[in-house]
Order: C-alpha cells, then sequence, then structure tokens
C-alpha cells in the first residue's frame, strides 16, 4: 500500500525530487508535493471512514463495539496487543515501539486472562515437592476450583509454596522453621525456580566453606551454623528433578505426537 502510494505521489509530482516528497501531500496550496497534509485532515478522514463501517461486533457476536474508541492513537496500542499476545518479549516490544523504558511499554498493553490461565497451567504441569517427585504427573488443564483452589490453599515461600494450613492462614508468618521449606512436606516449587535454587546452593557451599575455615570459633558453634550435608544433597538433587523434567517431558511429548496418540 506504501509502494502504490508513493507512485501515486510521484505521477502527480514528478518534477519534485523524491527526496523532497511526502507520503501524503496536501491538496491545497501545495504545487510542489512538499508539504503534508495537517494530523487534523487525517483524524476527521479516518472518522469519516469508521462511521462508514458496519456494525464492529465483540466477541459475543451480538455486544457492538463503541466506535468512539477507534481513534488514530489507538492503533499503537493495538499493535503492542498483538505482539504481547503473540508472545514477544517485552525488551524486543520496547524496542519496536521507540521506548526509552519498558514502563512505558506495559501501558500500552495488558495481560489477557487467556494468556494468564496458559501460563498457570504450563507450570502446573512442572509441579515438585522437596524429593523432587512430580506432583501432578499427567499434564492436564486447572479446573475453574483448582484455579481458585491453588490461590486460596498456598502462600509463596523462598522457592516454591507452602500448603500447610496454618501458615496459609497466617498469610505465611506461621511457619515453625521458616527458611528451611526444603525440610517439609507442605512444599512444592515448579520450573521457574531452579536459578534460585542454584544460587541458593552456591550459597550453602560457600558458606561451608567460611565456616570451617574459621580458627576463632569454637567447634560446637561452628556446627551449629555449618548448612548441613543433608539440605545441600536435598537442593542438588530438587534442581536436577526440576532441569530434567521439562526436557524428559518435551521430548515424550514429541514422541506421542508423531504416533498421532
Amino acid at each position: 500500500m506504501i509502494r502504490v502510494q508513493q507512485q501515486r505521489v510521484r505521477e502527480r509530482f514528478p518534477d519534485t525530487p523524491l527526496s523532497e516528497l511526502v507520503l501524503f501531500p496536501s491538496s491545497i496550496r501545495n504545487p510542489r508535493g512538499t508539504r503534508s497534509v495537517t494530523m487534523g485532515t487525517v483524524t476527521e478522514r479516518h472518522s469519516e471512514w469508521v462511521a462508514a463501517m458496519p456494525p464492529i461486533l465483540l466477541d459475543d457476536g451480538k455486544s457492538e463495539f463503541d466506535r468512539s474508541k477507534v481513534v488514530m492513537y489507538a492503533y499503537r496500542h493495538s499493535y503492542a496487543q498483538r505482539h504481547a499476545d503473540a508472545g514477544v518479549p517485552i525488551d524486543q516490544l520496547r524496542k519496536l515501539m521507540d521506548h526509552d523504558l519498558l514502563e512505558s511499554t506495559r501501558r500500552y498493553y495488558r495481560v489477557t486472562e487467556e494468556r494468564t490461565r496458559k501460563a498457570v497451567d504450563t507450570v502446573a504441569r512442572f509441579h515438585f515437592d522437596r524429593h523432587g517427585n512430580r506432583i501432578w504427573r499427567e499434564a492436564r488443564q486447572l479446573m475453574e476450583s483448582e484455579h481458585v483452589r491453588r490461590g486460596l490453599e498456598s502462600v509463596p515461600v523462598a522457592f516454591g509454596g507452602c500448603g500447610e494450613p496454618s501458615n496459609v492462614q497466617a498469610g505465611g508468618g506461621e511457619c515453625p522453621i521458616r527458611f528451611r521449606c526444603l525440610g517439609r512436606d507442605h512444599f512444592d516449587t515448579d520450573v521457574s525456580y531452579p536459578p534460585d535454587l542454584e544460587r541458593y546452593l552456591s550459597d550453602l557451599l560457600q558458606s561451608r566453606e567460611r565456616i570451617a575455615a574459621l580458627a576463632t570459633a569454637d567447634e560446637w558453634a561452628k556446627a551449629e551454623a555449618m548448612p548441613s550435608q543433608e539440605e545441600i544433597g536435598r537442593v542438588r538433587r530438587l534442581i536436577a528433578s526440576v532441569k530434567e523434567t521439562p526436557a524428559t517431558w518435551s521430548r515424550t511429548s514429541r514422541t506421542r505426537c508423531g504416533r498421532r496418540w
């Protein structure tokens, strides 16, 4: 469409250098095609075009969209929303929209209910208990009640979530062994946490080395402060299970798709 318009302008003003032509030249007092139409003219023509459209129906096929919202600037928001829905990362979308700040880009689109539900369903396939065992072995869609239940029966804790009733009721402030979540059966994690778990493992190993090297502390004090080998081993096994399972599931899914399961 742009090339067709360019050709029309060139034919209309054949004696003007291409570098001086504008894409939409004004038809008033513009003998050389170097002066563009005003934004007011574009807005007016756009309004006429929208008014001439047939009814714009919403997804239900009955309700009509408010045409007063179809303004020129709305296309920028539509552009951002379509790219976001297509999975374009926000840092790339920021560049496409020529924004300096990510916060500016975030204002141009919203995370839809469909995308939120898809993200929850995807991560829910890969939940693990503290031993690294898959909690939900079958990849399935969450039911409405399950979405609500998971929101009410778990609180965020370090590296995952806690489902212990009294702790959930207290908003995460009633655990008797706080910061040792990996040692409780109410703890679960998912595939979004391996980087945090790896950093935690690194901290544990460094702490052991620093404490073991202390020459100015009694042995009982060092033993109390020393991260246990059991905790280090638990974290290592959990990391291995969480990182391995998605790859295994992906390979299994491809095999099943190939066999038309």
